[in-house]
Protein backbone atom coordinates (compact mmCIF):
# COMPACT_ATOMS: atom_id res chain seq x y z
CA UNK A 1 0.00 0.00 0.00
CA UNK A 2 1.19 3.49 -0.58
CA UNK A 3 -0.57 6.82 -0.54
CA UNK A 4 -2.73 7.81 -3.17
CA UNK A 5 -4.40 4.25 -3.71
CA UNK A 6 -7.68 3.62 -3.70
CA UNK A 7 -9.02 0.38 -2.04
CA UNK A 8 -12.02 -1.21 -1.34
CA UNK A 9 -12.60 -2.03 2.48
CA UNK A 10 -15.31 -3.34 5.29
CA UNK A 11 -15.66 -1.73 7.90
CA UNK A 12 -16.00 -3.44 11.21
CA UNK A 13 -16.10 -1.16 14.06
CA UNK A 14 -15.61 2.75 15.03
CA UNK A 15 -12.46 3.47 17.65
CA UNK A 16 -11.29 6.36 19.49
CA UNK A 17 -11.11 9.52 17.06
CA UNK A 18 -14.03 8.64 14.98
CA UNK A 19 -12.64 6.34 12.43
CA UNK A 20 -13.77 2.76 11.66
CA UNK A 21 -11.58 -0.04 11.18
CA UNK A 22 -11.02 -2.46 8.61
CA UNK A 23 -8.24 -4.68 7.88
CA UNK A 24 -6.91 -5.57 4.29
CA UNK A 25 -5.20 -9.23 4.46
CA UNK A 26 -4.50 -8.37 8.38
CA UNK A 27 -3.42 -4.82 7.64
CA UNK A 28 -5.42 -2.13 9.36
CA UNK A 29 -6.98 0.95 7.91
CA UNK A 30 -8.57 3.51 9.58
CA UNK A 31 -10.98 5.40 7.45
CA UNK A 32 -12.91 8.56 7.82
CA UNK A 33 -17.09 9.03 6.69
CA UNK A 34 -16.89 5.37 6.67
CA UNK A 35 -18.62 3.03 9.32
CA UNK A 36 -19.77 -0.22 10.23
CA UNK A 37 -21.20 -2.59 7.74
CA UNK A 38 -19.86 -0.29 4.53
CA UNK A 39 -18.38 -1.61 2.49
CA UNK A 40 -16.28 1.26 0.72
CA UNK A 41 -13.60 2.18 -1.65
CA UNK A 42 -11.41 4.48 0.32
CA UNK A 43 -7.84 6.82 -0.85
CA UNK A 44 -4.96 6.69 1.25
CA UNK A 45 -3.61 9.41 2.53
CA UNK A 46 -0.87 8.25 5.41
CA UNK A 47 0.92 5.12 5.11
CA UNK A 48 2.59 3.61 8.32
CA UNK A 49 4.42 0.24 8.90
CA UNK A 50 1.48 -0.66 11.29
CA UNK A 51 -1.55 1.21 9.65
CA UNK A 52 -2.74 3.27 6.75
CA UNK A 53 -4.94 6.25 7.08
CA UNK A 54 -8.02 7.00 4.24
CA UNK A 55 -11.24 9.06 3.09
CA UNK A 56 -13.69 7.69 1.92
CA UNK A 57 -14.33 8.05 -1.99
CA UNK A 58 -17.53 6.21 -2.69
CA UNK A 59 -19.65 4.04 -1.24
CA UNK A 60 -20.15 0.20 -2.44
CA UNK A 61 -22.69 -0.85 0.03
CA UNK A 62 -24.23 1.10 2.64
CA UNK A 63 -24.87 -0.25 6.35
CA UNK A 64 -28.35 -0.11 7.99
CA UNK A 65 -25.68 1.88 10.88
CA UNK A 66 -26.41 4.75 8.26
CA UNK A 67 -28.86 7.26 8.32
CA UNK A 68 -30.08 10.12 5.58
CA UNK A 69 -27.58 12.88 5.82
CA UNK A 70 -30.40 16.27 7.23
CA UNK A 71 -27.36 18.25 6.30
CA UNK A 72 -26.34 18.69 2.60
CA UNK A 73 -22.70 19.51 3.10
CA UNK A 74 -22.14 16.54 6.16
CA UNK A 75 -19.40 14.86 4.11
CA UNK A 76 -17.13 17.75 3.66
CA UNK A 77 -17.95 19.96 6.53
CA UNK A 78 -15.32 19.59 9.54
CA UNK A 79 -17.64 20.93 12.19
CA UNK A 80 -19.09 17.12 12.68
CA UNK A 81 -18.22 13.75 11.40
CA UNK A 82 -20.74 11.28 12.74
CA UNK A 83 -24.00 13.09 11.03
CA UNK A 84 -24.34 10.00 8.71
CA UNK A 85 -24.82 7.86 11.91
CA UNK A 86 -27.89 6.57 13.11
CA UNK A 87 -28.43 8.47 16.74
CA UNK A 88 -28.73 5.26 18.74
CA UNK A 89 -25.34 4.07 16.79
CA UNK A 90 -24.00 7.16 17.81
CA UNK A 91 -24.65 6.38 21.43
CA UNK A 92 -23.83 2.46 21.15
CA UNK A 93 -20.30 3.14 19.19
CA UNK A 94 -19.42 5.57 21.96
CA UNK A 95 -20.18 3.23 25.00
CA UNK A 96 -17.87 0.60 22.90
CA UNK A 97 -15.03 3.19 22.47
CA UNK A 98 -14.97 3.79 26.22
CA UNK A 99 -15.50 0.40 27.36
CA UNK A 100 -12.82 -0.50 25.24
CA UNK A 101 -10.03 1.91 26.11
CA UNK A 102 -10.72 1.14 29.42
CA UNK A 103 -9.82 -2.57 28.87
CA UNK A 104 -7.05 -1.79 26.06
CA UNK A 105 -5.13 1.06 27.94
CA UNK A 106 -6.68 0.68 31.40
CA UNK A 107 -6.09 -2.67 31.97
CA UNK A 108 -9.38 -3.00 33.10
CA UNK A 109 -10.98 -6.38 33.24
CA UNK A 110 -14.64 -5.91 31.48
CA UNK A 111 -16.37 -8.03 33.96
CA UNK A 112 -15.62 -5.67 36.40
CA UNK A 113 -16.39 -2.61 35.59
CA UNK A 114 -19.14 -0.78 36.67
CA UNK A 115 -22.51 -0.89 33.95
CA UNK A 116 -22.27 2.60 32.03
CA UNK A 117 -25.53 5.37 32.25
CA UNK A 118 -25.92 6.86 28.93
CA UNK A 119 -27.46 10.14 29.01
CA UNK A 120 -28.13 11.34 25.17
CA UNK A 121 -28.22 15.05 24.12
CA UNK A 122 -30.91 17.04 22.49
CA UNK A 123 -29.47 18.58 18.86
CA UNK A 124 -28.75 21.74 18.02
CA UNK A 125 -27.17 22.10 21.20
CA UNK A 126 -23.78 24.69 21.22
CA UNK A 127 -23.68 27.57 23.40
CA UNK A 128 -21.06 28.85 21.18
CA UNK A 129 -19.31 28.16 17.97
CA UNK A 130 -16.29 29.70 16.16
CA UNK A 131 -17.40 29.79 12.66
CA UNK A 132 -15.24 30.94 9.84
CA UNK A 133 -15.08 33.22 6.95
CA UNK A 134 -13.14 33.48 3.77
CA UNK A 135 -14.84 36.65 2.82
CA UNK A 136 -16.95 34.43 0.15
CA UNK A 137 -18.79 32.08 2.87
CA UNK A 138 -19.36 31.88 6.62
CA UNK A 139 -19.42 28.28 8.40
CA UNK A 140 -16.98 25.57 9.65
CA UNK A 141 -13.80 24.26 8.05
CA UNK A 142 -13.51 21.22 5.89
CA UNK A 143 -11.71 18.36 7.20
CA UNK A 144 -8.05 19.14 7.46
CA UNK A 145 -8.26 22.00 5.30
CA UNK A 146 -8.93 25.67 5.90
CA UNK A 147 -11.18 25.49 3.08
CA UNK A 148 -14.37 27.09 4.38
CA UNK A 149 -17.23 25.03 4.12
CA UNK A 150 -20.70 27.33 4.05
CA UNK A 151 -22.97 26.52 7.18
CA UNK A 152 -26.44 25.32 6.02
CA UNK A 153 -29.67 26.01 8.23
CA UNK A 154 -30.18 22.68 8.54
CA UNK A 155 -26.89 21.99 10.69
CA UNK A 156 -27.78 19.90 14.19
CA UNK A 157 -24.94 21.00 15.62
CA UNK A 158 -25.24 24.92 15.91
CA UNK A 159 -28.19 26.08 18.06
CA UNK A 160 -31.11 26.83 15.61
CA UNK A 161 -30.61 31.15 15.73
CA UNK A 162 -27.29 30.21 14.68
CA UNK A 163 -27.87 28.60 12.14
CA UNK A 164 -30.81 30.28 11.12
CA UNK A 165 -28.77 34.03 11.16
CA UNK A 166 -25.81 32.19 9.22
CA UNK A 167 -26.89 29.33 7.50
CA UNK A 168 -27.84 28.82 4.20
CA UNK A 169 -30.49 27.12 2.59
CA UNK A 170 -27.74 25.44 -0.12
CA UNK A 171 -24.12 25.64 -0.77
CA UNK A 172 -23.70 28.86 -2.50
CA UNK A 173 -25.82 31.57 -3.23
CA UNK A 174 -26.92 33.34 -0.09
CA UNK A 175 -24.05 32.09 1.45
CA UNK A 176 -21.87 33.89 -0.74
CA UNK A 177 -24.16 37.28 0.11
CA UNK A 178 -23.75 36.76 3.60
CA UNK A 179 -20.12 36.36 4.01
CA UNK A 180 -19.61 39.67 1.95
CA UNK A 181 -21.96 41.49 4.15
CA UNK A 182 -20.02 40.23 7.30
CA UNK A 183 -16.12 40.77 8.24
CA UNK A 184 -13.85 38.76 7.00
CA UNK A 185 -12.79 36.22 10.48
CA UNK A 186 -15.37 35.86 12.96
CA UNK A 187 -15.33 35.58 16.93
CA UNK A 188 -16.85 33.15 18.40
CA UNK A 189 -20.41 33.07 18.66
CA UNK A 190 -22.73 32.52 21.61
CA UNK A 191 -26.29 32.03 21.56
CA UNK A 192 -27.63 32.54 24.75
CA UNK A 193 -31.89 32.13 24.99
CA UNK A 194 -32.07 33.08 21.24
CA UNK A 195 -29.68 35.79 21.15
CA UNK A 196 -26.68 35.76 19.15
CA UNK A 197 -23.76 37.30 21.02
CA UNK A 198 -20.74 37.78 19.02
CA UNK A 199 -17.01 39.54 19.99
CA UNK A 200 -15.31 40.04 23.15
CA UNK A 201 -17.36 40.95 26.10
CA UNK A 202 -18.93 39.54 29.55
CA UNK A 203 -22.41 37.84 29.87
CA UNK A 204 -24.39 35.46 32.23
CA UNK A 205 -24.96 32.07 32.11
CA UNK A 206 -27.75 30.45 34.27
CA UNK A 207 -28.73 27.38 34.83
CA UNK A 208 -31.59 26.42 37.21
CA UNK A 209 -30.71 28.06 40.88
CA UNK A 210 -27.42 28.74 39.31
CA UNK A 211 -25.76 31.69 37.18
CA UNK A 212 -22.17 32.62 36.20
CA UNK A 213 -20.53 35.60 35.11
CA UNK A 214 -17.93 34.99 32.42
CA UNK A 215 -16.16 36.48 29.17
CA UNK A 216 -16.76 35.01 25.58
CA UNK A 217 -13.17 34.00 26.00
CA UNK A 218 -14.00 32.31 28.87
CA UNK A 219 -14.11 28.03 28.54
CA UNK A 220 -18.17 27.35 29.64
CA UNK A 221 -19.38 23.41 28.93
CA UNK A 222 -20.61 23.52 24.82
CA UNK A 223 -23.87 21.76 25.20
CA UNK A 224 -26.39 23.71 26.70
CA UNK A 225 -29.11 21.19 26.88
CA UNK A 226 -26.33 19.14 29.34
CA UNK A 227 -25.82 22.02 31.85
CA UNK A 228 -28.29 20.70 34.53
CA UNK A 229 -27.98 17.12 33.78
CA UNK A 230 -23.66 17.56 34.77
CA UNK A 231 -24.52 19.47 37.59
CA UNK A 232 -27.17 16.49 39.10
CA UNK A 233 -24.60 14.41 38.84
CA UNK A 234 -22.06 15.80 40.26
CA UNK A 235 -24.20 16.97 42.94
CA UNK A 236 -25.74 13.45 43.71
CA UNK A 237 -21.78 11.99 44.17
CA UNK A 238 -21.18 15.18 46.30
CA UNK A 239 -24.33 14.63 48.66
CA UNK A 240 -23.61 10.94 48.91
CA UNK A 241 -20.25 11.31 50.92
CA UNK A 242 -20.04 11.09 54.43
CA UNK A 243 -17.70 13.76 55.12
CA UNK A 244 -19.53 17.22 54.18
CA UNK A 245 -16.07 19.08 55.40
CA UNK A 246 -14.04 19.59 52.06
CA UNK A 247 -13.87 19.58 48.59
CA UNK A 248 -10.92 20.34 45.92
CA UNK A 249 -12.09 21.36 42.46
CA UNK A 250 -8.75 21.13 39.71
CA UNK A 251 -9.74 22.57 36.45
CA UNK A 252 -12.19 24.76 37.70
CA UNK A 253 -12.86 27.66 35.19
CA UNK A 254 -14.95 30.10 35.90
CA UNK A 255 -16.49 27.60 39.19
CA UNK A 256 -19.50 25.98 36.93
CA UNK A 257 -19.11 23.20 38.87
CA UNK A 258 -17.56 24.71 42.04
CA UNK A 259 -20.29 26.73 42.72
CA UNK A 260 -23.10 23.39 43.09
CA UNK A 261 -20.01 21.92 45.29
CA UNK A 262 -20.21 24.63 47.64
CA UNK A 263 -23.84 23.78 48.29
CA UNK A 264 -22.79 20.91 50.00
CA UNK A 265 -19.04 21.04 51.93
CA UNK A 266 -18.25 24.03 54.75
CA UNK A 267 -15.03 24.32 52.44
CA UNK A 268 -14.05 24.38 48.58
CA UNK A 269 -10.88 24.89 47.38
CA UNK A 270 -10.85 25.76 43.50
CA UNK A 271 -7.96 25.66 41.36
CA UNK A 272 -7.14 27.43 38.11
CA UNK A 273 -4.68 28.41 35.95
CA UNK A 274 -6.01 30.95 33.63
CA UNK A 275 -5.93 34.60 35.34
CA UNK A 276 -9.20 35.66 33.89
CA UNK A 277 -11.42 32.71 34.71
CA UNK A 278 -10.19 32.50 38.09
CA UNK A 279 -10.49 36.41 38.48
CA UNK A 280 -15.06 35.32 37.37
CA UNK A 281 -14.67 32.38 39.57
CA UNK A 282 -14.16 34.81 42.50
CA UNK A 283 -17.15 36.84 41.64
CA UNK A 284 -19.05 33.61 40.57
CA UNK A 285 -18.98 31.48 44.45
CA UNK A 286 -19.45 32.10 47.93
CA UNK A 287 -17.75 32.49 50.57
CA UNK A 288 -16.86 28.85 51.56
CA UNK A 289 -14.66 28.79 48.50
CA UNK A 290 -10.98 29.68 48.41
CA UNK A 291 -10.11 30.50 44.67
CA UNK A 292 -6.06 29.92 43.56
CA UNK A 293 -4.80 31.18 40.61
CA UNK A 294 -2.34 28.71 39.53
CA UNK A 295 -1.69 25.55 36.69
CA UNK A 296 -3.06 22.65 38.87
CA UNK A 297 0.24 20.64 37.92
CA UNK A 298 2.05 23.25 39.97
CA UNK A 299 -0.06 23.10 42.92
CA UNK A 300 -0.77 19.57 42.80
CA UNK A 301 2.23 18.97 45.06
CA UNK A 302 0.55 21.90 47.70
CA UNK A 303 -2.95 20.10 47.91
CA UNK A 304 -4.76 19.83 51.30
CA UNK A 305 -6.71 16.98 52.46
CA UNK A 306 -10.43 16.22 50.86
CA UNK A 307 -13.21 14.36 51.15
CA UNK A 308 -13.92 14.64 48.11
CA UNK A 309 -11.91 15.70 44.97
CA UNK A 310 -13.10 16.56 41.70
CA UNK A 311 -11.23 17.18 38.42
CA UNK A 312 -12.03 17.92 34.93
CA UNK A 313 -8.69 18.17 32.81
CA UNK A 314 -8.44 19.50 29.28
CA UNK A 315 -8.48 16.60 25.93
CA UNK A 316 -4.67 15.67 26.98
CA UNK A 317 -5.91 14.52 30.58
CA UNK A 318 -4.13 15.32 33.87
CA UNK A 319 -0.40 15.17 34.38
CA UNK A 320 0.75 11.85 36.44
CA UNK A 321 1.49 14.22 39.61
CA UNK A 322 -1.94 15.73 39.37
CA UNK A 323 -3.46 12.21 39.41
CA UNK A 324 -1.16 10.94 42.45
CA UNK A 325 -2.00 14.30 44.55
CA UNK A 326 -5.78 13.63 43.79
CA UNK A 327 -5.33 9.76 44.25
CA UNK A 328 -3.00 10.74 47.55
CA UNK A 329 -5.16 14.03 48.96
CA UNK A 330 -8.97 12.26 48.42
CA UNK A 331 -10.38 10.51 51.63
CA UNK A 332 -13.74 9.41 50.07
CA UNK A 333 -13.87 10.21 46.28
CA UNK A 334 -12.02 10.92 43.53
CA UNK A 335 -14.86 12.14 40.65
CA UNK A 336 -13.39 12.64 37.41
CA UNK A 337 -15.21 14.55 34.28
CA UNK A 338 -13.25 13.65 30.87
CA UNK A 339 -13.25 14.48 27.09
CA UNK A 340 -11.38 11.91 25.62
CA UNK A 341 -11.68 7.99 26.64
CA UNK A 342 -8.01 7.34 26.08
CA UNK A 343 -6.52 10.05 28.43
CA UNK A 344 -9.37 9.21 30.84
CA UNK A 345 -8.41 5.07 30.76
CA UNK A 346 -4.51 6.11 31.20
CA UNK A 347 -5.63 8.42 34.23
CA UNK A 348 -8.53 5.41 35.69
CA UNK A 349 -5.41 2.97 35.13
CA UNK A 350 -2.92 5.37 37.27
CA UNK A 351 -5.54 5.49 40.25
CA UNK A 352 -6.48 2.03 40.34
CA UNK A 353 -2.85 1.05 40.43
CA UNK A 354 -2.94 3.20 43.90
CA UNK A 355 -6.26 1.77 45.52
CA UNK A 356 -9.12 3.65 44.15
CA UNK A 357 -11.93 0.87 42.46
CA UNK A 358 -14.04 2.73 40.07
CA UNK A 359 -17.28 3.14 41.05
CA UNK A 360 -19.59 4.57 38.34
CA UNK A 361 -19.92 4.91 34.91
CA UNK A 362 -22.32 8.46 32.98
CA UNK A 363 -21.73 8.76 29.58
CA UNK A 364 -22.77 12.14 28.35
CA UNK A 365 -23.51 12.83 24.98
CA UNK A 366 -22.32 16.23 25.11
CA UNK A 367 -21.36 16.21 21.18
CA UNK A 368 -23.86 14.46 19.25
CA UNK A 369 -23.13 14.03 15.67
CA UNK A 370 -19.42 13.99 16.34
CA UNK A 371 -17.00 11.04 17.93
CA UNK A 372 -16.35 12.95 20.98
CA UNK A 373 -17.08 10.99 24.05
CA UNK A 374 -17.71 12.86 27.52
CA UNK A 375 -17.17 10.64 30.45
CA UNK A 376 -18.08 11.34 34.04
CA UNK A 377 -16.87 8.76 36.60
CA UNK A 378 -16.57 8.02 40.58
CA UNK A 379 -13.85 6.62 42.10
CA UNK A 380 -13.95 5.16 45.89
CA UNK A 381 -11.72 3.59 47.87
CA UNK A 382 -10.90 -0.13 47.04
CA UNK A 383 -11.62 -2.26 50.43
Amino acid sequence: MKTGDEITISASELVAGGDALARVDGFPVFASNVFPGDVAVVRLYEVKKGYAKADMVRLVEASPWRRAEPCPIAHECGGCDWTALRLDKQLEAKRRILTESLRRIGKFDPGSLPSVAIHPSPLNYRIRSRLQSDGRAIGFYAMRSNRVVPLTTQCEVVGRATADTFGTESESGAGEKKARAGSPALHQIWEIDDELIAGPGELTLRVDKYSWRLSTRSFFQVNRHMHAALIRLVEGHAARRAGKRSAVDLYAGVGFFTLPLAKHFKQVIAVEGSAESAGYARMNVPANVQVIEAPVEVHACRLAKADFVFLDPPRAGARPEVIAAAGEKASEMVCYLSCDPVTFARDAHRLSASGWRLATLDLLDLFPNTHHVETLASFERAR
